[in-house]
Parts: C-alpha cells; sequence; structure tokens
C-alpha cells in the first residue's frame, strides 16, 4: 500500500502529470480579494449546490470536461491543471486565435470593434470582442450558453481577460469575472504564462469515449442491484 500502489491506483499515473519547474512568487492566483479567497456564494447559489449532488444520471447531465467537449482548464476563463496547459496565441488583423491544448478548444475573438450579439445568441465558450489598451489586450466575453463554465457559473456570467507581455519569456494573464447569481461580488486572478519551444500535441479525447459509457453502465447495474435487494 505504499507509493506505488497508489502510483497505480489513481486515474494517472505519475509519468502523466506535468508538474512544471517554475513557481510563482504569489500566495494564491487570486489578487482581488486581497485575502486571496474567492468571495462567498449567493444563499441562491448555495441552495443550488445542494441539488447538484448525485446528479449526473445521463449523458447530457455529465460535465461538459468528461463528455470531451471542453477541457476543464481551457475555459474560459484559463486556469492551470496537470497537464497539457500550452496555450497558442495567433493574431490576424481582425480576430484572434486562443488555442488550448487540453481537448484541442479554439476560441476566436473578434477584434473588428462590432459588439456583442444579442443575450438570445448563445455560445458554448462566450462571444469574445478584443480591444488593445496601450500593450495589453483586453478580451470581453459574454453570451455562455450553459452553466458551470467556471465551477459554479451561470450562463449569464461575464469575463474580463487581460493579456500582457512582462517581459521576452512571461505572459501575465488576468481575468475579472463577474456573476451576481453566484458570488457576492466579481473577482479577479492573475498567473504568469512561461513561454515554451514545446509542441502543443493533439489531446486525444472525443465525446464517444468508453468512460462515459462505463461509468452509466456501472450506474445501471448499481440500479439492478437495488431493485434486487428490494
Amino acid at each position: 500500500d505504499g507509493p506505488a500502489t497508489a502510483d497505480v491506483e489513481r486515474a494517472y499515473n505519475d509519468f502523466w502529470w506535468d508538474f512544471g519547474h517554475r513557481v510563482a512568487k504569489q500566495t494564491s492566483l487570486v489578487v482581488d480579494p486581497p485575502d486571496g479567497r474567492l468571495p462567498a456564494l449567493t444563499p441562491a447559489a448555495q441552495e443550488r449546490l445542494k441539488t447538484r449532488v448525485n446528479k449526473y444520471e445521463n449523458p447530457e447531465e455529465r460535465p461538459l470536461a468528461e463528455r470531451c467537449i471542453l477541457g476543464f482548464n481551457s475555459g474560459p476563463p484559463m486556469v492551470p491543471s496537470a497537464y497539457n496547459n500550452n496555450v497558442q496565441i495567433v493574431q490576424t488583423k481582425d480576430t484572434i486565435l486562443i488555442y488550448n491544448e487540453m481537448v484541442h478548444s479554439a476560441r476566436i475573438v473578434d477584434m473588428s470593434g462590432r459588439p456583442h450579439p444579442p443575450k438570445s445568441v448563445r455560445f458554448l465558450t462566450g462571444h469574445s470582442i478584443g480591444k488593445w489598451e496601450g500593450d495589453t489586450l483586453v478580451v470581453d466575453t459574454a453570451n455562455f450558453a450553459k452553466d458551470g463554465l467556471f465551477r459554479f457559473s451561470t450562463a449569464n456570467m461575464h469575463l474580463v481577460e487581460r493579456f500582457k507581455r512582462e517581459d521576452a519569456e512571461t505572459l501575465r494573464y488576468e481575468f475579472t469575472l463577474t456573476d451576481p447569481e453566484v458570488w457576492t461580488k466579481p473577482f479577479t486572478v492573475s498567473l504568469p504564462m512561461a513561454r515554451s519551444d514545446e509542441m502543443v500535441y493533439e489531446y486525444a479525447c472525443h465525446e464517444a469515449n468508453y468512460g462515459l459509457e462505463g461509468v452509466l453502465k456501472g450506474a445501471r447495474f448499481q440500479d439492478k442491484d437495488k431493485s434486487k435487494s428490494n
């Protein structure tokens, strides 16, 4: 039951984890509020959380990341995870592409100056428009299609991301998330992204992978077992 057993019995063994070699010199990714903690949940959000327990009884209720539709760290907003954290940014005349290695998510930022479409027009990763404030790229994203893209967020969350080069090897990424249905006030996260010469690899995850099938088969087996005991 030592480290070797734990290494084998977890979802992945240590070979697959990408722990990195650089430590961000900050005590929390959350920089506002100044205490480094997420704001309190609203009473309504606390009630909704109570109904989420053991809710996943069909494929549509499984998280989007588990269904290989979106990466659990690619967002938006983007947060670091255990592996596949690479981000590639491609700039053209009227658009910017933000490409995440995790589940090969590609987000298009409209730089033409057009506003967001009406709220009735929704997108899985929201609708992103961008502008330059000096040497800082500011991306405003709204009109999300589903709840729960980031922690307990709703489809009405509003996200503002900022990208700025700190030096030749570092990109500072910050985002401010506002969702009054969930958190009592907005909060801001800041983290450094280190430049890398490594290749961005395909993340071969697809919605028909056998993990989801196995989860549902197991649940149906438990249902039959309960019916026999009754």
